[in-house]
């Protein structure tokens, strides 16, 4: 994990975390009071790709494993959360 923020929006949140290949990859939670009775609500989207259900699910199991190390535990399982409530929806984001 390399950065986490919390966006003056409403609460969205942003974790950023550095990849296998080396890349940084940002991952945002959309919680911003615009977004709030859509369905883009409580989404999380990459800064690199769209998501799909398998790769939230994925993203979400190596967070779970890099909770224990985190400093920033309560926003890392927030992102866990959101990811695999995410995944079982079925959608590509």
């Amino acid at each position: 994990i390399v950065d986490y923020a919390v966006a003056p929006d409403g609460g969205s949140l942003a974790l950023s975390v550095e990849r296998l290949d080396g890349k940084t990859e940002c991952f945002v939670i959309n919680r911003s009071f615009a977004s709030r009775g859509t369905p883009d609500y409580n989404v999380v989207r990459s800064t690199l790709r769209s998501l799909s259900q398998n790769e939230c699910e994925e993203i979400a199991n190596h967070l779970d494993r890099l909770a224990v190390e985190a400093t920033s535990i309560d926003l890392v399982a927030d992102f866990i959360k959101t990811l695999k409530a995410q995944s079982s929806k079925g959608q590509n984001i």
